[in-house]
């Protein structure tokens, strides 16, 4: 009997947007699914690492003919915890899937979503998987899924995809060439160059602020590039090694989104991190490829500060952004980096790789690119936004304004630094802001509306199972 496998990567578990847009969509499925959470599963950010769970997981994939990867999207790629998966696949040998299908369900606000996909596209072809589509619908933490008609139509097609793909035994085309799985795996991570140009007069009054994802000392091209850093700045240079800083995965509870202070619940070292991000005068990142983004580390600290995305507070800051190993991957994870970078409010000059040339000028570039970065921010450069910056701004401002009831953190950065430039949306919104002041009624209100939506959720799936269309499949999930 053919088997559909829901892998779900979502922090939020049982709350999750994805997991309840994953549940509707499993309804119209002619064959029998299972939900598996990879979060729960706890795996470690050791890609070498097969312990028990990796391995559990691993054979309910080999089982199933399809693989819904089913998550919430996370600063533009999956959650961390769902990567610590895709490193491990491509890290140990074995693991190749050609024949079996996959797809994605994906819960955002519809940022970026295209670019998400084709990421875990590629991965999945990397994996050996056809990938037949995916389902982007818009999530809410509090309701789930808000779309509703049009994110139910979206599953109902995609589920009919899967049931026709398995029923004529149909395996979709692969868009992207197989590439050596060193590329694609964190160990991977560049060779290192010499640094040999004359260095500079520590003369400037400026910090720079050096964020790697792995240890420089088991890092040659990182190394290299911290070296040139600290040879070519002329101002104070410090580096923090997220590797042996144990920056802990974000579990998605929105607390920095709905409280004020925006401040982070978990207890580790990452708020201390954050607070020296906003008093130095540059930051620069520097993360090996993994997966074809970036290695574990660094995703899991930009997982963690992606209220910053919300509420770019970097602004008058510069940097620059470097991704090493992964060959011609390496373009991909700069850009990635330098995005977020500047979505967080600091000004991106350069995003650089060394790419698979083994280019002799790179050294050169880094060196030009660190005497570029003394002079932004001591110059003060003027640099405007590109598109999607704007965009993702524009975005997030529109949220704070219409739900600022709920992400209170972000409603009031937003008004604090004047970043609407219209009136905050009226009406009923700004009735809901006032109501929210009181927790209390708070709750309720809340609880209201959830179950509103929960009904009218319900009595649209009653109506559609009416009409004899529902799957035949049913949920085998352990534990139910």
């Amino acid at each position: 009997m053919k088997k559909v496998l829901f892998l779900c990567g979502s922090p939020r578990g049982k709350k999750s947007a994805s997991l309840s847009t994953a549940l509707y969509m499993s309804r119209f499925l002619d064959y029998d699914y299972e939900f598996v959470d990879v979060v729960k599963a706890r795996l470690s950010s050791d890609p070498t690492e097969a312990e028990p769970a990796f391995l559990k997981i691993v054979e309910k994939m080999k089982e199933a003919d399809v693989v819904v990867w089913t998550f919430g999207a996370w600063i533009w790629f999956v959650p961390v915890q769902m990567q610590y998966l895709f490193d491990k696949l491509f890290t140990q040998e074995g693991y190749d899937f050609t024949g079996k299908i996959a797809a994605s369900v994906m819960t955002s606000v519809r940022v970026m979503d295209d670019y998400i996909f084709n990421r875990v596209r590629f991965v999945s072809e990397q994996l050996g998987f056809g990938y037949i589509g995916d389902v982007s619908a818009e999530g809410n933490p509090l309701f789930g899924y808000v779309d509703g008609e049009e994110t139910e139509d979206s599953c109902r097609v995609l589920a009919g995809k899967i049931n026709r793909a398995l029923e004529d035994g149909y395996v979709p085309a692969k868009e992207s060439a197989y590439l050596d799985r060193a590329y694609l795996s964190p160990l991977n991570r560049g060779k290192g160059f010499e640094v040999n140009g004359p260095e500079a007069g520590k003369d400037g009054d400026k910090t720079i602020l050096v964020i790697t994802g792995n240890r420089i000392s088991e890092d040659p091209a990182g190394a290299s590039i911290v070296e040139s850093i600290n040879r070519y700045s002329r101002n104070k240079v410090e580096l923090i090694e997220l590797e042996d800083h144990k920056v802990g995965p974000c579990i998605g509870c929105y607390l920095c989104d709905f409280k004020v202070e925006g401040v982070c619940v978990l207890k580790d070292v990452y708020e201390e991190i954050k607070t020296r991000t906003h008093e130095v005068d540059g930051i620069i990142y520097i993360g090996s490829c993994a997966s074809g983004m970036v290695d574990c580390h660094i995703k899991a600290f930009l997982d963690r500060s992606w209220g910053m995305d919300h509420r770019p507070s970097l602004k008058g800051k510069y940097g620059f952004a470097v991704a090493t190993g992964g060959g011609h991957l390496g373009k991909n994870a700069a850009w990635y980096l330098g995005a977020v970078m500047d979505k967080k409010g600091t000004k991106c000059i350069a995003a650089l790789t060394e790419g698979d040339s083994n280019d002799p000028n790179f050294a050169n570039t880094v060196r030009q690119t660190v005497e570029d970065l003394d002079r932004a921010v001591e110059e003060k450069w003027q640099i405007a936004d590109r598109f999607t910056t704007r965009g993702i701004t524009w975005t997030f401002r529109n949220l704070a304004a219409i739900d600022g009831m709920m992400l209170r953190a972000n409603y009031d950065f937003h008004k604090k630094n004047k970043m609407f430039d219209y009136p905050a949306t009226g009406g009923s919104a700004a009735v809901m802001r006032i109501l929210f002041k009181s927790k209390k009624l708070e709750k309720k209100l809340i609880a209201f509306n959830r179950n509103r939506i929960a009904k009218e959720r319900e009595e649209r799936l009653e109506k559609i199972i009416k009409t004899g269309t529902p799957g035949k499949g049913k949920n085998i999930t352990e534990n139910k």
